[in-house]
């Protein structure tokens, strides 16, 4: 495996837990190092550490030791550095379709949503501030204004 790497100081090393106020603080530090860098190798090694972060953290065996830990420690640690770790229920939910109230509000909010979408795509082919009647109703229609951001998209080598 071939090895990319940067300058050093570019990215902090961390060697212990660190707060909110100091992840800040060194982010903005790191980005005014990387100003002076090759800011693409930076960029691609931000992307593989987020990539890297994101696949550890979802990895079932990782998860069951860190609870199997944090059981040991009745559900919960606060680390030297003031980080909590504790055991939660995320990502629950509930199953409404039995009660018929709820089933006829569902109905009504898809029918709403279908129509708003509609509605949507006939004002997106006007050119934005454009105005134009709609040839079934005779209703005035303005082309939406039209934002966004410019921003980077980095995708990496499988």
């Amino acid at each position: 495996m071939e090895k990319h790497l940067l300058q050093p100081n570019v990215l902090p090393s961390i060697q212990e837990g660190l707060t909110k106020k100091q992840i800040a603080d060194l982010a903005d530090e790191s980005v005014s190092h990387v100003l002076e860098e090759d800011v693409f190798k930076v960029a691609e090694a931000l992307a593989a550490m987020e990539e890297f972060v994101k696949t550890v953290r979802k990895d079932e065996r990782y998860i069951e030791f860190l609870r199997d830990e944090l059981a040991k420690h009745h559900g919960r640690l606060i680390t030297a550095s003031g980080a909590k770790i504790e055991i939660c229920e995320a990502a629950v939910s509930y199953d409404y379709s039995t009660n018929g109230e709820w089933r006829a509000l569902e109905a009504e909010r898809f029918e709403i949503e279908r129509k708003k979408k509609a509605v949507e795509e006939k004002l997106r082919i006007l050119s934005p501030g454009r105005v134009a009647v709609d040839p079934d109703t005779g209703e005035m229609l303005e082309g939406p204004l039209k934002t966004s951001k410019s921003t980077y998209r980095i995708t990496l080598a499988r």
